[in-house]
């Protein structure tokens, strides 16, 4: 399996588009909760700022993790060190989780009038997000030990 070309082509694609789906990870879950807290409860014009707030801040920041993420990896792999382990993959993933997950619930606490019940929300999500970004970067470091050599997808053998 290590020469199938799917794989390496899928390899290429999440390299080239690393910051954009580290983006979506946070901004489209982001959504999905604002747009439920839209219906679930009375609206309030703070709920625009903290959407606003949390996709316009969290959303480059979480890009900007999965990129270096990203980039931790390949240089491990590529090193006299390497190739990186699915370890270096499962702890760099976890620091990913947490750049992905870390401005969204903070905006909870933005006039909020259960402070207690929010920061419980932080601790739970991003807890959630540490362990959601460990088996995902667990998985991309598996697969990308064999699809990529030398810090560079591999390019037929």
């Amino acid at each position: 399996m290590p020469n199938d070309p799917t794989m390496k082509r899928l390899c290429d694609f999440y390299i080239r588009w690393v910051a954009t789906i580290g983006a979506l990870y946070c901004i489209v879950p982001t959504l999905i909760w604002f747009a439920v807290l839209f219906l679930s409860v009375p609206f309030r014009s703070v709920y625009v700022l903290r959407l606003i707030l949390a996709v316009g801040i969290g959303g480059p920041l979480a890009g900007f993790s999965n990129r270096a993420g990203l980039r931790f990896w390949l240089i491990k792999h590529g090193s006299s060190d390497g190739p990186a382990t699915v370890l270096d993959g499962i702890l760099i993933g976890a620091a990913c989780g947490m750049g992905t997950v870390l401005v969204p619930p903070l905006t909870s606490l933005i006039a909020s009038h259960h402070l207690q019940q929010a920061r419980s929300l932080i601790i739970v999500l991003w807890l959630v997000g540490m362990a959601v970004g460990c088996l995902i970067g667990g998985t991309l470091a598996a697969i990308g030990r064999r699809h990529i050599r030398g810090g560079k997808p591999v390019k037929g053998e």
